[in-house]
Order: C-alpha cells, then structure tokens, then sequence
C-alpha cells in the first residue's frame, strides 16, 4: 500500500478521477492520506504531489520515494536533497497546448496592438487608417522558438497554421525529427541562439529554468533584438530583468509580451510584478502569469499525475521523469 500525500489542495473531483484511473489500472493500493494535517503525516509519505520541496521538508519525509509534480515547472525542488536520497521526481505537460494557444494570443495581441488601442477608443481616440498606423502581420514572417520542448513544439504548429517560417533552438537537434519536422524549418543547438535571434522577427522563449537558463537572455540578447518583438512563457529569471526592462525603455524592442514575472503576491492578489515600472510601457503586454492555467489544463494534468503516480506504485515506469542534474 502506498502513501499519498497532496502538498497542494487537489481538485474537487480529484477522488472520482483517481478511482476511475485505479479500476483502468486493477490496481487499488492507494492510500491518500489527509490534506488537512499534512504537516504531521509528512513521514508517512511514499509519494507526494506539489512542487515546492526544500531541505526541511525532505528531511521530515523520511519514507518518500517519488514527487509527482502536477505541473511543468520544477524549478522550487532542492534537487541537491533529491539527488541524495535517490527519491524520483516526474513533472506533467499536459499544458502544453494551453501556454501555446496564451503565447499565440500575446503575439497576435502585441502586433496588433489589440490592448492599448481598446483603451483608446474608449476615450474616442481612434487609431488605424485614420492616422496612416498600419499594422504587422504574422504571415510570411519567422518565429524563432528558445526552447523546442512540449510548448515549443505546440507553439510551432500554431505557427505554422499561420503561414509563419518556424525555426528554433534544441538540446539534441537530431532526437525526434520525424514528429517536428512537419512544423520546425530550421533547428539549432543551444550554442547557436543567437542566430535564432538574427533570423527571426519575432522571439518566443519556452525553456525550462535550470542554472545554465538563469539570465540566458540578457543585454547582449537584446541588442540582437532590436526592432524585433520578444514573448517570454517559461520563467521570469530566464530574462535579466533590467536589460528587459532597458530594452522596453529604450524602444530597442519594438515590443514584449510577458506572462511569467519576477515579483508575486506574497498574500492576497495585489502586487507590481517586477522591480521596474514596466508596467508603464505601451510596447509592454503583461499577463500575470496564466499561460497555463485553464480548466482543461488543469484537469489533464492531474490526471496524467494520478496515472503516473499508479505507474510509480505498480513499479511500472513513469513519464516525464526529471533529471536531477539537468533540472528538467
């Protein structure tokens, strides 16, 4: 009988969905212990589902084996702890199509300048053909894509839908080229992201934050960029906040749309998301940080945790396993 423990509160019919996935499975040896008074049945855990894990909390967890994080990000884990104690940590994807269609809709939303001219207008300022300001399209234009994983890949279809040239940078360029060739023109290695960057009018970033990602776009990043629209998806540290926030005020980025952030609410929904006032800037798009966030989404990620979660407990193997030296 394995030990389950939510470290954030599953959703509300997480006990229907479970059952179901336990009888496709005929596999019953699930024990959820209580939410309610997880501090204290920490040491009874096999297995838990959240993503923030520190070393006080591994060392309370003296039983686990397994971290199922019902999400992408990863990068809240103490994988030093993890690696030492040999517990295995798996994360979901399964929103993949979800930040993809949200990046999409930043990069359609910025070009045509969809926010700031709805507030005009209604104030009665009118923009467009009135006053000679024509606006880009997407078509026939590259997207250059950081980070060719889940995203990238569901990014890159939409894309090329679109009409768009996709090109884009992988860790193993030579993996997987019968599934992307369809949507991916070009594929580079990490090393060669600058050339992404000179290639493309429009740069959309999707890698994971590991220490090799942390400020992978910087000032130098940026002065290839200029004249060029920037969309960051993956985390707020993989851009250096004051070279985006120079880039912005500058105008050396013609614009940016942003979904992940430096600065969250520590308690209650209010807080300026960066230490810069971008948020004055008209060539800034701010979402906050809902890429992946739908109904849909989130359904499909605790279910893909729950079905691992069985595989782990059978012994069979589980999807998405993280490496913990590379972080992802």
């Amino acid at each position: 009988m394995g030990n389950v423990l939510f470290l954030i509160p599953p959703p509300e019919n997480w006990e229907g969905v479970l059952k179901e996935i336990m009888e496709e499975e005929k596999f019953f040896d699930v024990n959820v212990l209580p939410y309610d008074r997880k501090d204290e049945v920490i040491p009874l855990a096999d297995v838990v589902v959240g993503g923030v894990i520190d070393e006080k909390f591994l060392s309370k967890a003296k039983r686990l084996k397994f971290i199922q994080v019902p999400y992408a990000g990863v990068d809240m884990i103490d994988f030093k702890g993890i690696k030492e104690k040999e517990i295995i940590v798996a994360n979901a994807h399964e929103n993949a199509i979800t930040v993809a269609e949200h990046g999409f809709t930043l990069l359609l939303s910025l070009i045509k300048k969809i926010v700031p001219w709805d507030k005009d207008l209604r104030y009665g300022i009118w923009h467009g053909w009135m006053n000679k300001e024509p606006l880009l399209e997407v078509y026939g234009k590259t997207l250059g894509i950081i980070g060719l994983g889940s995203i990238g890949i569901e990014m890159a279809k939409r894309a090329k839908c679109f009409g768009m040239k996709v090109i884009a940078t992988k860790r193993h360029p030579e993996k997987n080229l019968d599934k992307i060739s369809a949507f991916v023109d070009e594929i580079y290695p990490p090393r060669e992201m600058d050339k992404i960057i000179r290639k493309s009018h429009f740069i959309f970033v999707s890698v994971p934050l590991t220490e090799e990602t942390r400020n992978l776009i910087g000032e130098r990043e940026f002065s290839l960029m200029e004249g060029k629209y920037f969309i960051n998806v993956s985390r707020g540290e993989v851009v250096n906040e004051e070279a985006l926030f120079k880039a912005l005020e500058t105008k050396k980025l013609k614009g940016a749309a942003i979904d992940t952030w430096y600065i969250y609410p520590k308690t209650g929904n209010f807080s300026f998301p960066s230490n810069y006032p971008i948020h004055k800037f008209d060539n800034a798009l701010m979402s906050p940080h809902t890429a992946g966030y739908t109904y849909e989404s989130i359904e499909r990620n605790w279910k893909f945790s729950f079905k691992n979660i069985v595989r782990f407990l059978k012994g069979e193997d589980i999807e998405n396993r993280i490496d913990p030296d590379l972080m992802y």
